[in-house]
């Protein structure tokens, strides 16, 4: 990951036109979203603790926090890192490694472009609660995750966020729910469900309060861990990196099904030989596919990183003895 870094501490998801110079194959077509493929790459590097001021890769993750804090521009108390090709997706997943960044190390520094990009979500946010492409616009749930994430992150941080956006998230989701029970989610509202987003929905109401005992969340694991685990032969990163988060957090029998295939899964896919030793090969289109097609093996290897990291990047929910009881 570290060797696709570009000279200006940016990442790019057609990493052939970097360092690479199109040693390994498979660049992804989204060319212009550096601000968000730099934030997925600092994910990983700081899940595994590497910081601008501790870890093996202090410089890497010191040259992309800086990218993206001079990338921002402020404007009447907001910092967006918005730009053509990740729009409200590249804000979102930027704001969480700065807030990652400034929570992990209390660097000063930090504290005010990681403040201004979580006040950036907050004016975002359209009146019923959701977040889509453009500030201000009608929701979808796919957009709501990242931004609810970032939140969420922002908060952990000792940020300053309004309760009263949490609380409109969750009417956004009361909209693409799509069953009694809470265990069926819609990418918008009337809207069909799908395994995608009942899995990034049901991460979201974790968030939001939603106790394990919940009947709609017990449903919702049901449904992804009986009609949908982990399958090599049905690729979807993006479905993968929100469902082992909603396991994760769930904990128990769930989990240790649910880890035991991702887990394989994952090892056994990894590139092994070469130069693209040590990534993950893109497969798969759409959401139906996990994007893959679009952020290329960058975007493939982060999500990958991060669901490998799940274990110590995120600590359980509702238990702090997730792994009692695994091998």
């Amino acid at each position: 990951l570290t060797d696709h870094q570009y000279a200006d501490g940016s990442w790019n998801f057609d990493h052939t036109r970097g360092p690479c110079e199109g040693r390994c194959s498979n660049p992804g077509t989204c060319r212009e979203a550096p601000r968000a493929a730099t934030a997925m790459a600092l994910l990983p590097l700081l899940g595994a603790g590497h910081t601008h001021v501790k870890g093996d890769y202090q410089g890497e993750v010191n040259r992309g926090l800086n990218f993206l804090v001079r990338s921002m521009k402020v404007r009447a108390g907001t910092g967006s890192l918005e730009e053509p090709g990740g729009r409200m997706y590249a804000h979102g997943q930027a704001t969480i490694a700065l807030c990652e960044a400034y929570a992990l190390t209390g660097d000063e520094q930090l504290r005010e472009p990681a403040q201004l990009a979580v006040n950036y979500i907050v004016r975002a946010q359209h009146g019923e609660g959701g977040w889509r492409y453009q500030p201000g616009e009608r929701g979808d749930t796919s957009v709501v995750g990242w931004q609810l994430m970032a939140l969420k992150s922002g908060q952990m941080a000792y940020l300053y966020v309004p309760s009263k956006t949490f609380d409109l998230a969750g009417l956004f989701l009361d909209q693409v729910q799509r069953d009694k029970l809470g265990g069926r989610y819609a990418y918008q509202p009337r809207g069909n469900p799908t395994d995608v987003m009942t899995a990034e929905a049901l991460l979201c109401r974790q968030y939001l309060g939603w106790r394990k005992d919940n009947e709609g969340l017990r449903d919702g694991v049901k449904f992804l861990l009986e009609k949908h685990p982990p399958d090599a032969d049905k690729p979807n990163i993006y479905y993968w990196y929100y469902g082992t988060q909603v396991m994760h957090h769930y904990g128990g029998p769930e989990w240790w099904k649910w880890n035991a295939k991702m887990r394989n899964v994952l090892v056994d896919t990894q590139e092994t030989k070469g130069h693209a030793a040590g990534s993950w090969k893109p497969d798969g289109r759409g959401h139906s596919g996990g994007f893959a097609d679009r952020g290329g093996r960058i975007y493939m290897t982060t999500l990958a990183l991060c669901i490998l990291e799940v274990y110590y990047r995120h600590m359980p929910i509702y238990s702090q003895s997730v792994l009692d009881g695994f091998e």
